[in-house]
């Protein structure tokens, strides 16, 4: 049976594989960072900020300011630990749950950066569900990690419409763009990644750049899933 589907379907096949395990690997790490070295450390934050309170400390000010500076990097410790599991948890994504988690994605955006963002969303609540879900939500997570690290972009813009026999996903960045998507290193940007996920979706993706452009993708995906899904 595998191998049918292996030589039906080809490299979609592998990709889907690979995802499923990528997936379960990625809930194992968050579970076990978010349940021992998050918690841990943020029991010792707690402590030192009841230990700057402490009335001994009053009167030694050169002690309370490094208790401080090490109350602040712990405290940054957590921040960057938390935004990774945000980051690399796997979400609910049945019951139309998709809509929610990229309004979390562009909320979390906008949060960190001062990037404005422009969000339409004319899909159906139960559009999508599952694994092609979660692939959408990992392309598109992709997307805004670009623009966050390399865009320089003070605009977002993300527009998701239906046609009849198909999903349509806009979205564009006013960055800096770059000369072509071809000459452009796919491992940095997370290309290939995205390509695969499409793949994966029997889908249709492209891309317009230019330097000093930004960068414009459009991502096209059947409402029916293919057998390989």
């Amino acid at each position: 049976m595998i191998e049918n589907l292996r030589k039906k379907y080809g490299n979609a096949f592998e990709y889907v594989v690979h995802f499923r395990q990528l997936e379960q690997e990625k809930l194992k790490l968050t579970r076990e960072l978010h349940d021992t070295a998050l918690q841990e450390q943020i029991i010792a934050l707690r402590e030192l900020d009841l230990l700057l309170t402490e009335p001994e400390l009053q009167e030694r000010l050169d002690l309370k300011k490094r208790l401080f500076r090490i109350r602040e990097q712990q405290a940054s410790s957590i921040y960057t630990l938390r935004d990774f599991c945000q980051s690399h948890f796997v979400p609910r994504l049945a019951d139309g749950e998709l809509n929610n988690q990229i309004q979390l994605l562009l909320d979390r955006l906008q949060l960190r950066t001062n990037i404005e963002v422009i969000y339409h969303n004319r899909w159906q609540k139960r559009g999508l569900e599952g694994e092609r879900a979660l692939h959408v939500y990992r392309i598109l997570q992709e997307l805004i990690h670009n623009t966050e690290k390399h865009a320089h972009a003070t605009r977002v813009e993300l527009y998701m419409e239906q046609e009849r026999d198909c999903f349509l996903i806009q979205y564009r960045d006013d960055g800096i763009g770059i000369d072509s998507i071809e000459q452009a290193s796919t491992a940095k940007l997370g290309l290939k990644g995205i390509y695969s996920r499409v793949e994966c979706l029997n889908g249709q993706i492209s891309f317009t750049t230019a330097k000093h452009a930004g960068v414009q993708c459009m991502l096209r995906i059947p409402q029916v899933a293919s057998a390989v899904q």
